[in-house]
């Protein structure tokens, strides 16, 4: 070499007027990171380990001429400047320049990948806030929607107001007396035939009069109403047994197709645990339960179950009951028939 080499490295890495090849490589070299954010293959990384290398060996290509010629040759070092190797040297040094300012812009991310994930931050924290607002808002109309079911009907017009008003000042409020009222209100307008307020009018009129009275009431009111659930509820809650099923009897000629004034399960269980009847009795017992079990499931597929109760959601499966209990019966019933014969045959055998 006859002079110092450096000027033509300097003039190599900065030339006086840069080609048009370096000023597109810088505008392909920063559009490499917006590319690189999009693809799912190449890291912003890899692009630039991979310039790395190349400027590497497009250095090596280069620099090894610019030792070998004459700096004093402005000819030869022009040549040597604007040659291709030299311009893909530049151009890759460029583009690993631009991704490590925007690398570490981006932290160990590009620039345009962190600024995205950030304004999709932004937009998941809006989407979610708008998911708060909205649930506190559906809370806020489901609450509302809570409020309304639990709020007295000043003017009741129907019965089912009626009731309406009678269970909630029981269930919510916890006011027997005015559920007991409203209750007495409905039945002084009309007959209702359902188990579920004759029932709550038995409830509340207990704690607030007193068993006996209630049932007194019951029984004036639903013959005087025609009414076969307050009769139905009275028979269940009566002691006398005989004057129950008379009670039954009246409510099933007021409405025949009345399934519980046939077979009422509580009434049922009550007389089988009131005493130890003998074998005889409870035989007697159980061929009733059999016929009353078998009309009533005869009868309550009939109609829907809001025929009998006003919020029939709170009623066990009655006709599927009615089945089990006329399956037991009747094994149970077998089984005394089978005791007596074998009875009967031993005193035969015995002379008795």
């Amino acid at each position: 070499m006859k002079s110092s080499s450096w000027p033509i490295v300097r003039k190599i890495l900065w030339p006086e007027r840069a080609s048009l090849f370096v000023i597109i490589g810088g505008a392909i070299g920063l559009a490499g990171d917006i590319t690189s954010f999009f693809s799912e293959f190449v890291s912003p990384a890899i692009l630039t380990a991979a310039f790395a290398a190349i400027a590497g060996v497009t250095a090596l290509l280069c620099l090894q001429r610019a030792f070998l010629i004459n700096t004093a040759d402005e000819a030869a070092v022009q040549k040597v400047v604007e040659c291709r190797v030299c311009d893909i040297m530049r151009f890759s040094l460029f583009a690993v320049a631009a991704f490590m300012v925007l690398l570490l812009v981006g932290q160990d991310k590009s620039a345009t990948e962190t600024i995205a994930s950030k304004l999709g931050l932004i937009h998941e924290d809006v989407r979610k806030i708008g998911d708060d607002v909205g649930q506190i808002k559906q809370g806020v109309n489901d609450l509302s929607d809570v409020t309304q079911s639990q709020k007295i009907i000043d003017d009741p017009e129907t019965a089912a107001d009626f009731f309406r008003n009678a269970w909630i000042y029981n269930n919510i409020h916890r006011d027997p007396a005015k559920a007991h009222q409203s209750l007495e209100d409905m039945y002084k307008k009309t007959a209702v035939g359902k188990m579920d307020a004759a029932e709550l009018y038995f409830d509340t009129g207990r704690q607030i009069e007193g068993r006996n009275p209630v049932i007194e009431k019951m029984i004036a009111v639903g013959k005087d109403k025609k009414d076969p659930a307050l009769l139905v509820v009275a028979a269940r809650n009566f002691s006398d047994i005989q004057q129950g099923d008379n009670l039954l009897a009246e409510a099933q000629s007021i409405d025949p197709a009345f399934p519980f004034a046939y077979w009422d399960m509580q009434r049922f269980v009550t007389l089988a645990s009131a005493a130890a009847p003998t074998p005889q009795e409870q035989m007697v017992l159980m061929e009733r339960q059999i016929t009353g079990a078998e009309k009533f499931i005869e009868l309550i597929g009939d109609k829907p179950p809001t025929a009998y109760f006003f919020l029939p959601q709170y009623q066990p499966d009655h006709e599927a009951l009615a089945n089990q209990t006329l399956s037991s019966s009747r094994k149970t019933l077998e089984s005394y028939q089978n005791s007596q014969k074998r009875l009967e045959d031993a005193r035969k055998r015995s002379g008795y």
